[in-house]
């Protein structure tokens, strides 16, 4: 089992690990917008629709579907 960690330690951990967060979240953004220029829906529309409400994995089903041919 591993040992604790000294609680100073603890907030450079918490950072690490929110930077990390930050970096993947970005990066899926940047290939989500990429994935939706490719099927012919801007950034601007993708945001439209999730103020509207949609959620992520339905925009996903729409983009995917957009390559479909199926809507």
């Amino acid at each position: 089992m591993k040992p604790l960690q000294p609680p100073e330690s603890l907030p450079q951990n918490c950072e690490d690990f929110v930077e990390k967060d930050a970096i993947l979240l970005e990066q899926a953004a940047e290939k989500l917008v990429r994935f939706g220029q490719q099927v012919g829906v801007t950034p601007d529309e993708m945001i439209s629709l999730l103020d509207s409400g949609i959620r992520i994995r339905d925009l996903l089903a729409f983009l995917a579907s957009k390559t479909s041919g199926a809507a």
